[in-house]
């Protein structure tokens, strides 16, 4: 039986977190149907089959999991999260519909092109492995390539591409929209649990993408800390935002873009 690694501790609590954490949002969004919660339900469900995916492959190899665990993480988690904010603060016009379909578009996209197109070198795994150290290229300062990975430098060029744009546009429309929302709280002087709410969703969401860019410049020790870290601060941010107490509701005023949270 597998040994308990770290890794593989920091990606149960990650998947627990997570799928808790979506059933609430989703089950709100059902009984309260509204844009942004489904765009966040499916973002934190993508999050969870993302952490499940690297649990499962801590003990067996299985190219279904891996690119789900690369396609949830790498491409879609931070872009559905970022979605469901940019729903909630553009209200005018169809910018945030025109770019849920563009975001439903690469996704529909992406998804087959992981898992059937895109070549996986599955004697780069082995049981225990952690993800993050095996699944590229090992290379020497020289250029020369020391262990090959899953996604081998064959793979260059494929879905890998749609990478950094992805994880950059969500992490600065989640980032963002949040740090703007604590900003329009505190400029108003009220609702003071939505206001230290944002900040531990923008915190949340920053420290998945730190461990992201690490693990491109060679360091990928801080990914899974940075993924459990960054689901329970999202979490405790968001049940903060979403439970005011009756003292703190705003009194009436003029119609403004909600702020994350409302």
């Amino acid at each position: 039986m597998q040994s308990l690694s770290l890794p593989l501790v920091l990606s149960v609590i990650s998947s627990a977190v997570t799928a808790v954490f979506a059933f609430i949002v989703l089950r709100r969004w059902w009984e309260k149907p509204r844009p942004h919660l489904l765009a966040w339900g499916i973002g934190l469900f993508l999050y969870f089959l993302g952490s499940l995916s690297q649990v499962i492959l801590t003990f067996i190899w299985s190219p279904l999991f891996f690119a789900l665990w690369y396609w949830c993480g790498a491409l879609m988690v931070p872009a559905w999260l970022g979605q469901g904010t940019i729903y909630l603060l553009v209200r005018r016009g169809s910018i945030a519909r025109n770019v849920m379909m563009a975001l439903i578009l690469v996704g529909i996209m992406t998804l087959p092109w992981t898992l059937f197109l895109t070549p996986f070198n599955a004697s780069a795994w082995h049981p225990g492995a952690d993800m993050t150290q095996i699944y590229r290229d090992e290379v020497a300062p020289d250029g020369t390539v020391i262990h090959q990975g899953i996604m081998a430098g064959s793979s260059k060029g494929t879905v890998r591409f749609f990478s950094p744009v992805m994880n950059v546009w969500g992490t600065v429309a989640l980032v963002g929209g949040a740090i703007y929302s604590a900003y329009i709280f505190r400029r108003k002087n009220i609702m003071r649990n939505r206001v230290v709410g944002n900040w531990l969703i923008a915190t949340g969401a920053l420290l998945p993408a730190l461990g992201g860019a690490l693990i491109r410049l060679g360091d990928p020790s801080f990914k899974y800390i940075g993924e459990m870290l960054g689901a329970i601060l999202i979490f405790w941010g968001f049940w903060l935002t979403t439970h005011v107490p009756d003292e703190e509701q705003p009194t009436p005023a003029p119609k403004v873009p909600q702020a994350v949270g409302d």
